[in-house]
């Protein structure tokens, strides 16, 4: 599927395009698909925390027992809520989180990543996770922008 900007003389009366269909479904799929992207990050984040706390490399201010993890991962399996939400304010705070995130996964997360937890799995986990959070900013910026994905 290809993107293409939406413009005024795409739609009909109704959310409909020339063709007649409806493109309030097909820009909510953006949604959807950020949903799973996000839902996908944080469980694969929340499995690492729990593989760190078993091999005993786990950072100390951020266990499956402190109460910070489990706010992230309330707030981050949050935001995969939030973002199947149609409305601007929802998707503008979803893009917000997701800059805050990769922010501390580019500037932070790196001074707390030392050799103890350098291993195959860390590495994987913290590569694949700023992935899915990038490839979730793309689709939310395309979904603010009201881009919509046309069948070719």
């Amino acid at each position: 599927m290809a993107t293409a900007p939406t413009t005024p003389h795409d739609t009909t009366a109704g959310g409909r395009t020339a063709t007649g269909r409806r493109t309030s479904a097909r820009t909510a799929s953006y949604g959807r698909h950020m949903s799973n992207v996000l839902i996908a990050a944080f469980t694969l984040s929340a499995g690492h925390t729990v593989y760190a706390r078993v091999e005993g490399i786990e950072d100390p201010t951020f266990t499956v027992t402190t109460p910070l993890a489990w706010a992230f991962y309330v707030v981050g399996f949050g935001s995969a809520v939030l973002a199947r939400r149609t409305g601007r304010v929802a998707q503008v705070s979803v893009l917000a989180y997701l800059a805050t995130l990769l922010f501390v996964s580019v500037f932070y997360y790196p001074t707390t990543f030392g050799p103890q937890q350098q291993t195959t799995f860390g590495w994987f986990e913290n590569d694949v996770y700023v992935g899915l959070l990038v490839t979730a900013t793309y689709l939310g910026v395309q979904r603010l922008r009201r881009t919509t994905l046309t069948p070719q």
